[in-house]
């Protein structure tokens, strides 16, 4: 597992110093994409959207967390709800890209939520592609084809005009 560059680090705690707060959130993201096993990242990341007043995406982001604080533990079914208490829609909006063996690892608390294994579950399983996001994709693709045609017709219609 790779660590985290010391002096992103300190520029994520210099900006919140600065209480720049949104700028300490974008690097925080960029992180997250480029080293997603660090789940400390992700607390972070909850605590300046906890501190920005969002308390349903801090618990997007303190959703895998071990140990939490009833704070928390609000936000994270604060999420949940936001997410309509759906374990797929939840555990794609986790958008969790790391290795699964340390979702594997985790321990979640029973207390705070039963909908939290079910989450457990579906980020450990294999999402498969859904019909909607089949269809989209075919969907993108007949648009571009049909632009290509029409273009391609287009360009054979004003030549065959001009000459």
């Amino acid at each position: 597992m790779e660590k985290i560059p010391v002096k992103t680090i300190k520029k994520v705690e210099e900006d919140i110093e600065k209480n720049d707060l949104g700028k300490a959130r974008d690097r925080l993201h960029g992180l997250i994409s480029t080293y997603p096993d660090e789940l400390e990242v992700r607390r972070k990341l909850g605590d300046i959207y906890f501190a920005l007043k969002y308390p349903s995406m801090a618990g997007r982001y303190w959703y895998l967390e071990k140990n939490k604080t009833p704070e928390m533990v609000e936000a994270c079914i604060q999420f949940e709800e936001s997410m309509g208490n759906d374990p797929i829609r939840i555990a794609r909006a986790l958008k969790f890209k790391g290795d699964n063996g340390i979702i594997n690892r985790l321990q979640l608390d029973q207390e705070i939520s039963p909908l939290q294994y079910k989450v457990k579950e579906k980020l450990t399983e294999e999402l498969d592609d859904t019909l909607g996001d089949k269809l989209v994709t075919i969907g993108c693709i007949t648009i571009l084809i049909l632009i290509i045609l029409f273009t391609l017709i287009g360009i054979y219609a004003l030549f065959s005009w001009v000459f």
